[in-house]
């Protein structure tokens, strides 16, 4: 990875020693891993016998002995290493990188290979009889990276495949020749008996048709055509954003945003993406990027505000693509300026989600209450009575003081809380809670729907929210049980010494998503725009065309505050 930074990185490292949040986390130290020197075979392969020890992580031994996460997870599938963790004096196997022929170690045989064996599969082993060795294809690889890894031609290893075409899926299981020159020059043919593909998924073939058939957008001259990269390629980015913010706060969000972006930078560089990252402080008032350097990114992101994503739309004049990162409020920019790409969901996409699942949830006896300050007019109030006409959803719109008499007993009250989430809301939320709060406690049942901004109030108390059973629609989520969320806390922690804040998973997912399709279509990545949607570790993209040629993201995430005081991600 190629980075050129105005912020340097060190500035992230002296954010985390400052951080007041740090006084605990200061005392931590990353485990000392030592490589084992006993070296074991299996299947035909070479492991290290690694012996866990206390404080040991995954993460920390897989930088220790070279090999990824993922690598481990599959060299010890009987451990289930993924749900179940590391335990002390645990045998590890880790994958061996040297040269087998020069390694002597004692054959060893896992009860998951004896059993596979007695059926004769001989997947995932090297096959010296037969010249050749298996990999399996990652997302992120093409037929050119494989043959590069191996330093071995495409030509060997499409013949010894029986490959008609150099298109590869994801899970497909490549045979590898020992001695490429014995399969270069062949003429074959596709036998499908030969090809060994288990669990494949569809959706790389279907983007890629679906960018072709897109026409081409008119971005430069003929001579722009001729040059325009296709496939994988490196990945040029310009980042604007206000680190001089005159508010502490601000400062820290944005510095932990860009901290999260070089995260996803770091995991990318070791999947062979290449990333010319070119860093802005744009905090002040300054802009000073050039339009030649917007014009040399296949994407910038950032800035933040509204005025200063104007204005870097003019320096840019369409040259290159300007993801908004953070302000919900800056979609109102995708109606009138082309190539802007609003990230966070925007309210009013928030506000369609949250009366959609409640429709969902209607029962016979059910009421829905709509509850407004005492001077009702808000645009919050206006999107929500358009969506629920649009959705033919029954209601009762009503104030504070009148919503007692709305109540019913038999069924579910389903309610909304209209006011528009500023500081000026804090009495009137604060209000409606306790009273919901108190009804809930009686006969009547009650659940509380709401967008992402009422989780954004320190004055409410949390028990609150789960006594209405609070039923959110937000843009930000994260969950905390998969096992990417689990492997970058890891690796957050192990980096910056603290735990990464709501910006800091934004920028992972921006520059996750934005540089893997820039890398995957070149030039041609932002027609897959609104045809590969994507599931980052906090939020999701669903990106829809505007009429200006904008895009704005309309993924949603459902996050319910269940009574037993636990939260669960429902989508």
């Amino acid at each position: 990875m190629n980075t050129k930074h105005i912020i340097p990185l060190a500035a992230a490292f002296l954010l985390a020693a400052f951080s007041p949040s740090l006084v605990l986390a200061q005392e931590y130290v990353a485990p000392k891993v030592t490589i084992s020197k006993e070296k074991v075979r299996s299947g035909g392969k070479v492991f290290y016998s690694h012996v866990v020890q206390e404080r040991q992580t995954i993460y920390s031994i897989s930088k220790a002995y070279g090999v990824t996460m993922e690598e481990i997870y599959d060299a010890n599938p009987a451990l289930k290493l993924e749900t179940e963790g590391l335990k002390k004096d645990q045998i590890l196997l880790i994958p061996y990188k040297g040269d087998i022929r020069d390694t002597a170690g004692p054959e060893i045989q896992p009860q998951e290979e004896a059993a596979e064996e007695t059926v004769g599969d001989t997947r995932g082993k090297e096959d010296d009889d037969e010249g050749y060795f298996i990999h399996k294809v990652k997302w992120y690889e093409d037929l050119d990276a494989i043959a590069k890894k191996y330093k071995v031609s495409k030509e060997s290893i499409m013949n010894i495949n029986r490959m008609t075409s150099d298109k590869v899926k994801r899970k497909q299981e490549l045979k590898i020749p020992r001695d490429p020159a014995l399969w270069e020059g062949r003429t074959v043919t596709a036998d499908q008996d030969d090809v060994d593909v288990r669990d494949v998924e569809e959706n790389d073939k279907e983007v890629e048709e679906a960018v072709d058939e897109v026409p081409e957008e008119n971005d430069g001259g003929i001579l722009d055509d001729l040059f325009v990269r296709e496939g994988r390629h490196d990945v040029n980015i310009s980042m604007l954003l206000p680190f001089s913010a005159t508010k502490l706060g601000d400062r820290t969000s944005f510095m932990d945003f860009y901290c999260g972006a070089l995260m996803a930078s770091r995991v990318l560089g070791s999947q062979g993406v290449n990333l010319d990252i070119h860093t802005f402080d744009v905090g002040g008032g300054n802009m000073p990027v050039t339009h030649d350097r917007l014009a040399s990114s296949d994407f910038a992101i950032g800035p933040v505000s509204k005025s200063d994503i104007m204005r870097a739309s003019g320096i840019n004049d369409g040259a290159t693509w300007i993801v908004s990162p953070l302000d919900m409020q800056a979609e109102a920019l995708t109606d009138s300026l082309q190539k802007i790409i609003q990230a966070p969901t925007p309210t009013h996409i928030q506000v369609k989600d949250m009366v959609n699942w409640i429709k969902s949830d209607m029962g016979h006896s059910d009421r829905v209450i709509v509850v407004t300050p005492a001077s009702p007019e808000s645009e919050y109030l206006d999107m929500v009575e358009k969506e629920m006409s649009e959705a033919g959803l029954p209601h009762v719109t009503t104030t504070l003081g009148s919503m007692r008499t709305h109540i019913v007993s038999g069924g579910v009250n389903r309610i909304v809380l209209a006011c528009e989430y500023t500081e000026r809301s804090t009495v009137f939320l604060i209000e409606a809670l306790r009273n919901l709060y108190m009804i809930s406690g009686k006969s009547s049942e009650v659940v509380l729907y709401s967008t992402s901004k009422i989780r954004t109030y320190d004055q409410i108390e949390v028990e609150q929210l789960h006594k209405v059973n609070l039923h959110t629609s937000v843009t930000y989520a994260v969950d905390y049980d998969s096992k990417e969320v689990k492997d970058f806390l890891l690796q957050y922690r192990a980096l910056y010494n603290t735990e990464p804040s709501r910006s800091a998973y934004s920028g992972y997912d921006l520059m996750k998503y934005f540089s893997t399709l820039a890398h995957k279509f070149g030039r041609k990545w932002p027609r897959a725009l609104d045809r590969v949607d994507y599931k980052g570790l906090q939020s999701d993209f669903k990106l829809v065309r505007t009429p200006s040629g904008s895009y704005v993201n309309n993924a949603v995430r459902r996050v319910v505050y269940n009574p037993d005081y636990s939260v669960t991600l429902v989508r």
